[in-house]
């Protein structure tokens, strides 16, 4: 036999697994790598490494470790280590509770009130350049996002943030944004070979990044340990290469309660957000000695993961896997068949919603729009009704969140932003970086956007981040990216005087191009100028013209201006509304029902 044939047999002929074996547990892992005072990387995909998170917490609870945190926010489960005190900063662009509604976090309150932890804040976006840039190993990145809020002014002064004159333009200025490399990041992912080697499923939210960018490396979790062949038969799906990871450990359901989504892999069962988990732990937020009792009893007198799956028990297992299923949301609405009565007066928020999605519909067919980027909630609400009521049209756009879904179609029973049933929906699963980066904003830009807002003022400026005294609310979020970064969005807010001020106490999202707000009561556009001016009101309110103005006055901060030619906008039909009770069924952003 010749010698070339001889060492195509000996070395060639079989591929070989990866020689480098990672593999050891994940407390043994934590307590090899992690050192305090590390900035650390929580790699948030739509899997989180939470098995990881909870193994950090029981190591250090009753020290000082001063971690730097990163990530896109420290919300849900992630809060613990603020609450433990092992952060002494959290560079996040939400930092609160993101289930069932978005908002602040008391557990965010307690940290900050204890004097020895900050938040620094950033949008999705910025989050996502930072890493990347950090990644490339390049000193900044160029960004449209921040410019123009008081984003941008605290991050001058931190020395993250900086406006540049463009060299390709003259008398033009350019937003750049310091790299971000954190000490260690840890991931979670369906599957790897003992090397490292693994796979993840989109949609990748902040992407991986954070872990390329790492200065010593991954902290591994994996579903699922497998061969090297299995990750080549998948390589299509593989973001982790092994040469980045420190450890591997296998931990089943490390992601819980956060889900983990899956396509046509059978040996990888997808699994969805535990919503009632979920529930719980916000409940366990309303006082400090509750909350400190649910730490106890899911994460510092658990042993290890596996006693965190046995106090779990099969049933909720069981329940997570269904979830995850495309059609599991006709068993919700069945069970939620009586709320969907639509003979049900339409109360104020359902009124706003239905009005918003007409507006935005009438916009996205006289601009032609070719997709639509929602906020959170009701934001996202408004654009699924319009999309089917173009859609009756012949007008078809592509909904986008921000977490890297394009083109899903909406399916009932879950509003929330990032269901598992909308996923096999998509047309494209992408990332944050994508989403917002792109699709949002990118050089043909033919995109629309859609906030809520929690204090507005009278130039479309939109507040989400600090009270006039001074109190932390939740954070840009992805808003800031979309409102700067669309052609033009839309806004709905609850018409009260608290949230349509005279003058915002801090520009999260400019209003440069917010030209219209739809709130409870009426809708509010800029027409030549760049105030907002009241054009139409509710007929359903039941208040004729002058009384309708009256208390839209009452309910508005400012002086108010009134359109010359004032719209009496036709009610909520028995279709719209029974639509919309149906993506909602739970009522957690359509408030409590009308009385009939």
């Amino acid at each position: 036999v010749s010698l070339w044939r001889e060492i195509v047999a000996r070395r060639i002929a079989t591929l070989h697994d990866s020689a480098a074996d990672k593999r050891m547990g994940l407390a043994q892992a934590i307590r090899r790598f992690v050192h305090p005072g590390m900035k650390i990387n929580p790699v948030t995909m739509q899997a989180r490494p939470q098995a990881a998170m909870y193994e950090l917490c029981r190591q250090f609870a009753g020290t000082s470790p001063g971690f730097e945190f990163i990530s896109s926010a420290l919300s849900g489960s992630y809060l613990q280590l603020a609450h433990l005190g092992l952060l002494r900063k959290a560079v996040v662009s939400f930092a609160g509770e993101g289930y069932p509604t978005p908002g602040p976090s008391p557990v965010t309150r307690w940290a900050l009130e204890r004097g020895d932890f900050e938040i620094e804040n950033w949008t999705m976006l910025t989050i996502s350049q930072r890493l990347l840039a950090g990644a490339m190993g390049v000193p900044f990145l160029t960004t449209r996002s921040i410019t123009g809020s008081s984003l941008a002014r605290e991050r001058q002064t931190t020395g993250d943030y900086a406006e540049l004159p463009d060299p390709f333009n003259p008398g033009c200025v350019q937003g750049v944004i310091r790299a971000y490399s954190p000490d260690i990041a840890f991931v979670h992912v369906w599957a790897a070979d003992r090397a490292g080697n693994a796979l993840c499923f989109p949609p990748f939210q902040e992407n991986i990044y954070g872990a390329l960018a790492a200065r010593q490396g991954v902290v591994l979790t994996a579903h699922k340990l497998v061969s090297t062949d299995f990750i080549r038969q998948h390589a299509h799906l593989a973001r982790i290469p092994g040469e980045i990871v420190l450890s591997v450990s296998e931990v089943p359901y490390g992601s819980h309660p956060y889900g983990n989504y899956s396509a046509g892999i059978p040996e990888l069962r997808a699994y969805a957000n535990d919503y009632a988990f979920m529930k719980e732990h916000r409940e366990a937020q309303s006082a400090r000695e509750r909350y400190d009792g649910w730490i106890r009893e899911w994460i510092l007198d658990v042993e290890h993961h596996d006693a965190y799956l046995t106090r779990l028990g099969p049933e909720r297992v069981r329940a997570i896997h269904r979830a995850a299923e495309p059609d599991s949301w006709r068993e919700d609405l069945e069970r939620h068949a009586a709320t969907l009565d639509p003979e049900r007066a339409a109360g104020g928020v359902e009124e706003m919603i239905v009005q918003a999605a007409r507006e935005v519909a009438k916009r996205i067919a006289a601009n032609g729009y070719r997709a639509v980027l929602a906020g959170a909630g009701q934001a996202s609400l408004m654009c699924w009704l319009a999309a089917h009521r173009l859609r009756g049209e012949g007008i078809e756009f592509a909904l986008l969140a921000e977490t890297g879904m394009y083109g899903f179609d909406p399916r009932p029973a879950d509003p929330f932003l990032t269901s598992y049933r909308n996923l096999p929906t998509c047309t494209m699963l992408t990332d944050v970086f994508e989403a917002l980066g792109l699709h949002g904003c990118g050089g043909t830009n033919a995109c629309m956007g859609t906030i809520g807002a929690g204090e507005i003022d009278k130039h479309g400026n939109v507040n989400s981040t600090r009270t006039a005294a001074g109190e932390f609310l939740v954070g840009s979020g992805g808003a800031n990216d979309i409102v700067t970064s669309a052609a033009e969005t839309v806004v709905v807010a609850a018409q009260r005087a608290q949230t349509f001020v005279e003058k915002v106490s801090y520009v999260t999202s400019p209003g440069t191009k917010i030209r219209c707000v739809v709130s409870t009561m009426g809708r509010f556009e800029k027409l030549d100028g760049d105030e907002l001016v009241l054009t139409g009101y509710f007929a359903a309110s039941g208040l004729d013209r002058s009384q309708a103005i009256a208390e839209i006055r009452r309910r508005c901060g400012w002086d108010l201006k009134i359109a010359d030619e004032l719209q009496e906008l036709p009610p909520a039909n028995a279709e719209e509304l029974t639509l919309l009770r149906m993506f909602d069924p739970e009522r957690f952003f359509l408030g409590k029902p009308a009385d009939k």
